[in-house]
């Protein structure tokens, strides 16, 4: 596997990744009464995250390709 190839599945991990964080962060308070108490703690985390996947492929949009 190339170093090249190697960037594409780690940007791709990352997005998916922070997505499916992102959704449970947002959607936790639908399913849940009151949100369990691990989440609450856990949303800037998951936000900042979320924010270095974005960057990931910012940067594999401009600068790679």
């Amino acid at each position: 596997m190339s170093l090249h190839e190697l960037w594409h599945v780690t940007v791709l991990a990352s997005t998916l990744f922070a997505a499916s964080g992102l959704a449970i962060v947002v959607l936790a308070p639908l399913v849940f009464d009151p949100p369990p108490p691990g989440l609450l703690g856990a949303r800037p985390l998951v936000f900042a995250l979320a924010g270095v996947a974005v960057l990931l492929l910012v940067a594999e949009w401009t600068a790679i390709h």
